[in-house]
């Protein structure tokens, strides 16, 4: 059994900034309350990723746990907030951030090294107009089929031993670009190539033989 690594506090924080601080279901923003959930259960993915969290408060996180909050709505949320462009400033010193520092041997001269050190600011964007990312249900539907992949992968080598990054660089190197960046256009063909990669799996081919799903078609997967 793979044991659950600790949630990096770094990860944690960026989580609770993407939410505002705040349950994207009920708005509680008490922070005694509030938990970071994995969108895919740990022992599916056992790995903490910036993309696989949400921010929810102890009843909704229970809620979400016994299917009264539907995974549609929880993909929903995930993606609601990663649309979110945030812009945030970081200042340095005092007087409105801006710092002169003066130093060396001044004889006559005013100074012989000058610093300003100016506001910085992190800018988050929003996916690109057109993009798989900028498309919820598709977004979703791809995903689906890439958790389905590693979930398939995982019962042929066991839990602990899938190398996720190996299935990402694949479509790279398909497609040419991350699967989220890909175009709209380029949807139906990311598809093909997923459902292909998860019949591959020696999963894949038993149920394939038996005439079992192995996944669900996009237009059943929105009527979720």
């Amino acid at each position: 059994m793979t044991k659950r690594k600790t949630l990096p506090k770094r990860l944690e924080k960026t989580i609770y900034q993407q939410f505002g601080s705040k349950c994207p279901f009920c708005g509680e923003m008490d922070v005694s309350t509030l938990q970071v959930h994995h969108i895919e259960p740990y022992a599916v993915i056992p790995e903490h990723s910036t993309e696989n969290l949400l921010l929810t408060c102890a009843n909704c996180h229970q809620k979400i746990e016994d299917g009264r909050i539907s995974a549609r709505k929880v993909h929903f949320a995930k993606f609601a907030a990663e649309q979110t462009t945030g812009l945030k400033s970081e200042a340095q010193g005092s007087a409105g951030g801006n710092t002169l520092t003066v130093s060396g041997d001044n004889h006559g001269v005013v100074a012989n090294n000058i610093s300003v050190l100016a506001p910085r600011a992190s800018v988050r964007v929003a996916p690109m107009s057109g993009t798989i990312s900028a498309d919820f249900l598709r977004r979703n539907y791809a995903k689906y089929l890439i958790d389905r992949y590693h979930e398939f992968k995982q019962a042929e080598v066991g839990k602990g031993n899938v190398r996720y990054a190996i299935l990402y660089k694949s479509i790279e190197r398909q497609f040419g670009a991350k699967w989220d960046n890909l175009s709209i256009e380029k949807f139906d063909a990311l598809v093909g190539y997923l459902q292909q990669k998860i019949d591959g799996t020696r999963l894949g081919k038993t149920r394939k033989a038996r005439g079992q799903g192995r996944y669900s078609t996009f237009q059943d997967h929105m009527n979720k």
